[in-house]
């Protein structure tokens, strides 16, 4: 018996010698406790967790990256045309909403006007992602779309808090000014719209006293005629007061977007937009020839993200008074405008039956309204003009007729009238 017992006290002696020798063996509470501050410390780097037993991910702060986005085309600088501009402008070409993106341009030097002679520029892209889900890290630079290849001395980018940031150095500029070119221009000549550059208006009702009316636009003895008729059949089927019933009318409108409300046909940032334009005398209602962003309705940042701007309206012809004006922050509660005096008659006689050519200088600083070459209007989006800012985004042209309760009632004997465009034109440089 004492034999075994001896036997007994060696094996125990043994087996508390091998443990002991033994560093890679761990309790169950060593290997718990060890396991918890892994994973401590790994949440605290914002990793992902492995509290789960299936190793599951908390995805709550992951970030999807944006994929293949196609950028706005960025032309190489031109001494003596005007710049590019880009504000935070939404891009949804060729991507899906959930990797939508906005684009904001900046030129160094800073340009005040036109691109000087001799002059290299840098074009600095952010691309920040409108959701925060998404980000721009881990997109490779080779996978961004249409980036400029003309006139490039170098080109580069980094991810700064989601962004990508894209440096675009070109040439330096000509020694002397380029010739002025036309980016858009139509003569309105056959007898149908050019619809490479036009789209009627959608039939909208318009100011509580007009409808755009597809059928009163058309084209002929090298006009483009925007056509507007009393209909008060119509008038009483929009409204029980017998006044704005009476007045309402039908009228034609055009624009370089299509109908519906998606594609452009044709936008631009900082030009000279021209049209020659005769103008009706008709009390009630107005023509316009104007401008107007997609992204008019932000409320952010002024008028600086999106401004409608109307070249001229025929508001108040009857008195011989005409305006320019623009509007910024949608059309509701938030709406500011601003505009030249239409209360008093205008400087050149508009209303004597002929053409005349209504144009309007956009630069990156100011807004310049002529008439027949002469200045009627300047806006500089300072506090003398509400502080409009300045538009730095694309916007598209319209020419359109309608009328409004405020402006008047129709003379008793009208019927029908038109508005006639002879041509519209867009340079690249000012006049």
């Amino acid at each position: 018996m004492k034999k075994y017992i001896i036997l007994f006290l060696i094996f125990i002696a043994v087996l508390l010698y091998s443990c002991g020798e033994n560093n890679n063996i761990l309790s169950p509470h060593e290997s718990i406790d060890n396991t918890a501050s892994i994973n401590l410390t790994e949440n605290m780097k914002g990793e992902n967790t492995m509290q789960s037993t299936t190793n599951k991910s908390d995805k709550s702060n992951e970030k999807t990256t944006i994929t293949s986005p196609v950028i706005y085309t960025i032309n190489a600088p031109v001494a003596g045309n005007y710049p590019q501009g880009l504000f935070k402008y939404p891009n949804t070409q060729n991507t899906n909403s959930r990797e939508m993106f906005t684009q904001t341009l900046e030129w160094i030097p800073k340009t005040e006007k036109t691109f000087e002679k001799n002059t290299q520029y840098t074009a600095v892209l952010t691309l920040t992602p409108v959701s925060d889900k998404n980000t721009f890290d881990g997109l490779q630079f080779d996978d961004v779309k249409n980036l400029p290849v003309n006139n490039i001395e170098s080109i580069s980018s980094e991810i700064l808090n989601d962004n990508m940031i894209i440096k675009i150095i070109f040439e330096k500029t000509a020694l002397e000014n380029a010739e002025p070119e036309l980016l858009f221009y139509d003569d309105f000549v056959g007898d149908k719209l050019d619809y490479t550059k036009w789209d009627k208006c959608p039939n909208w009702d318009r100011q509580g006293r007009s409808t755009w009316d597809e059928d009163l636009v058309s084209v002929s003895d090298g006009c483009l005629h925007l056509g507007f008729v009393r209909d008060t059949e119509l008038g009483e089927l929009k409204s029980s007061d017998n006044k704005i019933s009476k007045n309402w009318i039908r009228a034609g409108a055009i624009r370089s977007m299509l109908q519906n409300n998606i594609d452009i046909i044709f936008e631009n940032t900082f030009g000279y937009y021209e049209a020659k334009i005769k103008f009706p005398v008709v009390r009630g209602m107005w023509g316009a020839f104007w401008l107007m962003s997609p992204t008019q309705g932000i409320l952010a940042d002024a008028g600086i993200i999106g401004t409608e701007i109307d070249i001229v309206e025929s508001i108040f012809n009857e008195k011989s008074s005409y305006n320019a004006a623009v509007h910024w922050d949608g059309y509701g509660s938030e709406h500011k405008g601003t505009g030249s005096d239409n209360t008093v008659p205008g400087i050149i006689d508009i209303y004597d039956g002929e053409f005349h050519i209504f144009a309007f200088d956009w630069s990156p600083n100011e807004y310049i309204f002529y008439v027949d070459g002469v200045e009627f209007w300047r806006c500089d989006g300072g506090s003398k003009y509400n502080n409009c800012g300045i538009n730095q985004n694309p916007n598209y042209i319209k020419l359109t007729v309608e009328g409004a309760d405020w402006a008047g009632l129709l003379p008793v004997d009208f019927t029908e009238g038109e508005m006639l465009v002879d041509y519209v034109k867009v340079y690249n440089q000012p006049k």
